[in-house]
């Protein structure tokens, strides 16, 4: 888990997902130094942020993007990403909603320190952190600051939209108009999906991984993931909606339920849950505790690229997730409702 503290909104993001992550660390050759770039239509740019303002003079010519959002974003809206953020799930060095980068390219790992001077051998122009768990702090952004220009989020890292994240790169980019389409696009997908599956409005649901002796699921109205769900008409079960449990060394935004608390998974009409281990998986569905409330539910073990995508969405990933969710989409709408 990266250590500086993230917003309650989307630290179950970290708290989720870093068990499962890979260390990989790499290095490259110092690629060569971008050519003089014209200010363009909109620079010199400013935008606000959680720790000042960031001019950007001209479109950037050469990107370093650290977070999922940053790397997929600036590769659909035809950035030149000459350094960026290693996927961390199955699908690797990229995600698999994206298309193939050149070796070299994706070497950093969101675990590892910051590397300063991997990043200045990009030789970037920019450097987007919107989305990204290694510039989650004032001291990290100067550092960054100092290479190049560096675009990081607004308020607090997760606090907004994955519509807004968005819009924000897609400024930094130069391309705002290209930035709506793909926004609009994912909207499509969501609005069509539950179009066509409208037995989906007022389902429940829970967004968990199971790790080690605890199972934490997502409560968090906030958190994109939540967002994303809810757009879909699903909602959380009421008592975790409406009155989560404390629990020790919890991120914010998380309940993690104890093999004993099991039971309560049946609240859901549709439990997601992804597993850093295989032997967290064999743990999980073998637990007597755990069988008995997912024999009353719609259960789904998912990948790690599945859940990064749904515990972190994006508006590039969006349709690949539906996609990929679907057939337990499907199994929830038919089943019966829990009644909770």
């Amino acid at each position: 888990m990266c250590p500086p503290p993230v917003s309650p909104a989307r630290s179950s993001v970290v708290a989720l997902v870093a068990a499962a992550l890979l260390f990989v660390a790499g290095c490259t050759g110092t690629p060569p130094g971008p050519g003089p770039a014209e200010p363009g239509a909109g620079f010199p740019l400013t935008l606000e942020h959680a720790f000042g303002e960031t001019t950007i003079p001209a479109r950037p010519q050469r990107v370093v993007a650290l977070g999922a959002a940053d790397v997929a974003l600036a590769r659909e809206l035809g950035a030149d990403v000459v350094g960026g953020l290693r996927n961390a799930g199955e699908s690797q060095p990229q995600a698999p909603y994206l298309a193939p980068f050149p070796d070299g390219v994706l070497t950093i790992d969101e675990l590892e320190p910051l590397p300063l001077e991997r990043i200045a051998a990009y030789r970037p122009d920019v450097v987007l952190a919107v989305s990204s768990y290694l510039v989650t702090d004032r001291d990290a952004y100067e550092r960054l600051s100092a290479i190049a220009p560096t675009v990081v989020h607004r308020g607090t890292l997760f606090g907004a939209t994955m519509q807004d994240d968005a819009r924000r790169i897609g400024a930094a980019l130069g391309v705002p108009d290209r930035a709506e389409e793909l926004i609009a696009r994912a909207d499509r997908a969501v609005a069509a999906l539950r179009a066509e599956l409208p037995r989906l409005a007022g389902r429940s649901v829970l967004v968990g991984q199971a790790r080690g002796d605890v199972i934490p699921v997502i409560v968090d109205p906030a958190n994109q993931s939540t967002a994303l769900t809810r757009a879909l008409g699903l909602r959380l079960p009421p008592t975790f909606a409406t009155d989560p449990p404390a629990g020790a060394g919890v991120a914010p935004g998380t309940v993690a339920l104890s093999y004993e608390e099991a039971g309560r998974l049946a609240e859901a009409d549709l439990v997601v849950m992804s597993f850093p281990t295989a032997a967290d998986r064999r743990r999980f569905e073998g637990d007597p505790v755990v069988a008995r409330a997912l024999s009353r539910t719609t259960y789904v073990p998912i990948g790690l690229d599945e859940a990064i995508a749904l515990q972190a969405p994006n508006v590039v990933s969006t349709g690949w997730l539906l996609d990929r969710l679907r057939p337990a989409l499907d199994r929830a709408a038919a089943a019966p409702a829990t009644g909770r």
